[in-house]
């Protein structure tokens, strides 16, 4: 594919924050290779934020993804007629859809574009859609599949894979400013997110208070507990079993604010969620606590992480709902397994119990 040929590039990505994030190395990698055509992104509406300052996308649209699957019908055609129309005004030579359901082969398909880049499904219209496909072969993280996909399909090369989160001014000051109020700083803060998005990605609260209780009284390490609104009372849960006072920002914190906060952090400790891939995008050693799901997959990438992990025999699962209840993948992960890390990280001794 000539670089001059191709004026404008659609890429799709209609999943949840940390799936977006994982397509920038792959966003990176079309910008170097198509330096003067205009890339626009599509995303679920909620998950816009890990790239609002990303210098590699021309323009993001978003994606209203309670109206296109809870509205009614005659809502719902309306809305998305609109957006099938702009699209068709883009006149985009090359679709790339990074995996986001038949939505998105659908919306590349009706918009007129002529190369529609996508995965290899052996089901399915997509596998009718896409003129271009890419096999997906064997285990392999989702930053490498991402980064295959155009590699293969586009001749291209990859010169690194970090992921890429950008801030802006307003964040950083912000998040700045309450740093100092707490007199924080990041030798000496650890970030703990317990929530994630299905039940069964989570580690018991009674864990969670017990660890931050050991860390904050005989580590004398600072934690910051974050989380978003829907987690409330699972994090309720967790605050009203911690005995020290620790801070908390839940609820408190705008998507680049927390990745602000995680910047400044030495350690952030969570399950596989959005936020740990944030960790990972701006450089912050993390602790990552995985059940139902497959690290080599959905692990954070980069190096000087640590994953702990307890392999099942049912394990990876759909993970919406588990029946193990006490004997779940996530519930035999020990207090002493995440001292292990932390302590390691810190290159401390274990704390006398």
């Amino acid at each position: 594919m000539n670089p001059q040929e191709v004026k404008s590039i659609l890429l799709f990505k209609l999943r949840y924050m940390g799936d977006v994030l994982m397509t920038t190395p792959a966003i990176r990698l079309l910008r170097q290779s198509y330096p003067k055509a205009s890339i626009t992104m599509i995303v679920n509406k909620g998950t816009e934020d890990v790239l609002r300052y990303n210098p590699h996308l021309d323009q993001i649209v978003t994606i209203d993804r309670e109206m296109v699957e809870k509205k009614p019908f005659y809502k719902r055609v309306p809305y998305e007629w609109k957006v099938l129309r702009d699209l068709r005004r883009g006149h985009y030579n090359i679709s790339v859809d990074f995996d986001s359901g038949e939505r998105g082969a659908y919306m590349a398909l009706l918009s007129g574009i002529g190369i529609r880049i996508g995965f290899h499904y052996s089901k399915g219209f997509r596998r009718l859609i896409f003129t271009h496909q890419v096999h997906r072969e064997g285990v392999s993280h989702t930053v490498e599949r991402n980064l295959l996909l155009v590699e293969k399909t586009m001749g291209l090369v990859r010169t690194d894979d970090t992921l890429e989160l950008y801030t802006g001014p307003e964040d950083d000051r912000r998040m700045a400013l309450w740093l100092q109020r707490h007199q924080l700083s990041g030798k000496d803060f650890v970030i703990i997110q317990p929530g994630a998005r299905f039940s069964s990605k989570l580690w018991p609260a009674e864990k969670w208070a017990s660890l931050i209780d050991i860390l904050q009284k005989d580590l004398r390490l600072h934690v910051v507990v974050t989380g978003g609104q829907k987690e409330i009372k699972y994090l309720q849960t967790i605050m009203s079993g911690i005995k020290a006072r620790v801070l908390s920002l839940v609820g408190q914190t705008t998507v680049l604010e927390l990745a602000v906060l995680l910047k400044k952090a030495s350690l952030f400790i969570g399950t596989d969620s959005g936020p740990m891939h944030i960790a990972a995008a701006v450089g912050t050693p993390l602790i990552a606590l995985f059940g139902p799901t497959d690290p080599l997959v959905w692990g954070p990438w980069g190096k000087g992480h640590y994953v702990i992990s307890r392999y099942l025999p049912c394990s990876p699962c759909k993970y919406t709902h588990c029946n193990l209840g006490k004997e779940s993948c996530m519930e035999q992960i020990s207090i002493e397994d995440v001292l292990n890390a932390v302590c390691q990280h810190f290159e401390r001794p274990l704390p006398l119990q």
